[in-house]
């Protein structure tokens, strides 16, 4: 049942729900929508409709106070026995202008997840809620796009389950279940309700658990599609793959128009965030989460996401430090602490990334790809001690039995910067080291998510070529594999977040068979297009002497129907109408239409069905073809046979030649052979 003042359906019982959204009910990624924008630690926040509380108890953590909304006592329950160590929530139930309004009750910060797409008057629900800020306070909603990539792709709408239903402007109307608003829209709606200050970020790949925040100032799209891990939505609609589009979209500027979500920062009278792009790693936990944000001052932060993060911080410098000092080129840091607590702050580098880089230079320039990655291997070395004896071993060997006593395993091309002009390599983000490190599963990491970034380097260098330049074969490309899932289960915590990155992992083939299945029900419905209008259809006729008069009529009925059946007179009833026995008998006449392609089958026509309703009532025609000298004869039966679903078409006979006019032409021939 839908709640009148939200104009939104409850949320099904735990024990109804997929294991899939209980994950999204659950999980810590659904706080990377607002873990990294920075909440003032003394405000008071208000949350509309908490529902299952994926945020609630983030905005515990970063604020002094939290009210959150629900809809009725179920809610009110399970949210508060899922925060019930929480001191600073309270948890109320219905309209917050009739809970808040009358009592004068004012929040520095509101946020909204949905909520607008639900409220059945959205200008006036907007405007309720920036009246309960204080007067500097922030307003933050989550929308979601009805345009969004996903849903071209062909996911299903949220609120009808129809994919392309928003798309094409919920063609049968929304009916009360929400709707999804596009950039358009939700700026109109913003304006009417008097927001006249506000901001737009594009959370992507969508709200629910975004890795990457962007906005109309940022849309550069720095290694993005190394970083994107797009989950497939649980739908098996799908037609594209977000991930090999969302490049082009981040390089063309469209995020307005394409984003799965937006964003909303507005505010009276307050400051809006100066925060231009994020990127909230909450994957990887409380000790090695960070989000990292750059700022239109022109300055990058990385912040942990939790206090237990400050030692990785620290470690994350100390790293940059000691790479800096082995010479190896690097954006250097400075270590500062501010009311939020330590973070690391450096300057916004305006170089392309060196992935986006290498993507090209592996079709134009293939020498100089294959010399970056040496560069690269060299960095590598220059990092690292190393174990074992390698005097006078060639390059090849040497490569194989190098051991790392410390291998930095961001020295890669998804963390690097490249000066095309000074032909330069500039790294930064040196999170990772690994200790007792063979020096090929360093530069293997390199070569496989450089070519994960960009599949088409395969057709120009093929990795296996790269990997045999470092003498990996065969059998250390899948040890080395083994290692990087062991690697990667730890650092981005896999066993939690399985549901997620299982579904990250695109099905080509799966969405490849679809588009073929697609294609196949376009073509069949292109051949419906083209059928007949009729499905049978009827042409009763004498057909003596048969000429190509008659060809015409049976071609031009065939073309009108898809089953062709032809009625031949006897030699009784054609002489009863005509006055005259036929020259061929009817045998022989049937046989000569029978023998036709155009037709598919004959009847005799005798005095028990020469009535063109009696032969409807046998033979449930659609249609009754004639020529057209009788039209002005058969209106009447014309009528009837539409009241039962049939037709009557009318086609001109072929000029100047007819079975009388042979017969007449045949006497004349033969009075003059006896002449």
């Amino acid at each position: 049942m839908a709640d009148e003042r939200y104009g939104r359906g409850k949320e099904e019982a735990p024990g109804k729900l997929s294991a899939w959204e209980k994950y999204m009910e659950q999980s810590v990624l659904r706080q990377s929508l607002l873990n990294w924008y920075e909440f003032d630690g003394e405000s008071s926040l208000l949350e509309i409709h908490a529902g299952a509380g994926a945020l609630t108890g983030l905005f515990c953590e970063r604020c002094k106070t939290v009210t959150a909304l629900v809809s009725d006592e179920e809610e009110a329950e399970r949210l508060s026995q899922r925060y019930a160590e929480r001191k600073n929530l309270r948890i109320r139930i219905g309209d917050p202008m009739e809970l808040f309004q009358a009592a004068g009750e004012r929040f520095d910060y509101i946020v909204s997840v949905g909520g607008l797409e639900y409220a059945k008057e959205p200008v006036e629900a907007l405007k309720g809620w920036l009246g309960l800020l204080k007067r500097e306070g922030i307003l933050l909603m989550a929308v979601e796009n009805r345009y969004g990539l996903k849903y071209f792709c062909g996911a299903k709408d949220p609120h009808t389950h129809l994919s392309f239903d928003g798309v094409n402007g919920y063609l049968h109307g929304a009916n009360g279940r929400g709707r999804c608003l596009d950039g358009r829209e939700l700026e109109a709606i913003l304006a009417q309700a008097g927001a006249l200050q506000y901001k737009l970020y594009y959370p992507v790949p969508d709200s629910r658990m975004p890795q990457m925040i962007f906005t109309d100032a940022y849309q550069e799209g720095l290694n993005a599609a190394e970083r994107l891990a797009d989950y497939n939505y649980g739908d098996s609609a799908l037609l594209g793959v977000e991930h090999r589009i969302f490049c082009d979209m981040i390089h063309q500027g469209a995020l307005h128009f394409l984003a799965n979500s937006f964003l909303v920062e507005t505010t009276k009278e307050g400051r809006l965030s100066d925060i231009i792009y994020a990127v909230p790693t909450t994957d990887r936990g409380k000790e090695r989460g960070m989000a990292t944000t750059i700022r239109d001052s022109g300055i990058v932060v990385k912040r942990p996401l939790w206090p237990e993060g400050s030692a990785h911080i620290q470690k994350l410098h100390a790293n940059t430090e000691e790479l800096a000092a082995c010479g190896v080129p690097v954006v250097r840091m400075e270590l500062e602490r501010d009311s939020h607590g330590l973070f690391l702050r450096m300057p916004y580098r305006e170089e392309k990334g060196l992935s986006y880089a290498m993507s090209y230079l592996a079709e134009k320039e293939p020498e100089k790809f294959v010399e970056i990655f040496d560069r690269i291997y060299g960095y590598i070395l220059a990092a690292s001690g190393m174990f074992g004896d390698l005097e006078g071993k060639p390059a090849r060997s040497m490569a194989e039995d190098l051991r790392l006593e410390k291998a930095y395993l961001d020295l890669a091309p998804c963390n690097c910067f490249y000066d095309e002009a000074a032909d330069s390599l500039l790294f930064y983000d040196q999170e990772f080291v690994m200790e007792d490190c063979p020096a090929q599963f360093a530069i293997f990491r390199t070569l496989k998510y450089c070519y994960a970034s960009a599949r088409e380097m395969e057709s120009y260098v093929p990795l296996r070529s790269m990997y045999e330049r470092y003498g990996i074969g065969d059998g250390k490309v899948r040890e080395f594999e083994a290692k990087e899932a062991e690697f990667i289960q730890g650092v981005r915590n896999l066993s939690s977040h399985a549901p997620l990155f299982q579904a990250a992992t695109p099905d080509y083939e799966r969405i490849y068979r679809r588009m073929e299945e697609f294609s196949s029900l376009a073509m069949e419905e292109e051949k419906d297009s083209e059928k007949k209008p009729y499905r049978i259809g009827y042409v009763p006729g004498v057909f003596d002497l048969f000429h190509i008069g008659h060809l015409n009529l049976l071609e031009r009925c065939k073309s009108r129907c898809e089953y062709l059946i032809v009625g031949v007179l006897t030699d009784e009833l054609a002489e009863y109408y005509k006055g005259r026995r036929t020259v061929i008998r009817y045998e022989d006449r049937a046989r000569v239409i029978a023998a036709l392609s155009v037709v598919d089958e004959v009847i005799p026509v005798d005095f028990s069905n020469t009535d063109k309703l009696d032969a409807w009532e046998r033979l449930h025609y659609d249609c009754h073809f004639s020529g057209d000298d009788h039209a002005s004869h058969w209106n009447d039966v014309w009528e009837e046979l539409k009241k039962r679903g049939s037709n009557m078409e009318f086609f001109p006979y072929t000029p100047e030649i007819s079975s009388t006019q042979i017969r007449e032409a045949m006497k004349t021939e033969e009075r003059d052979e006896v002449g």
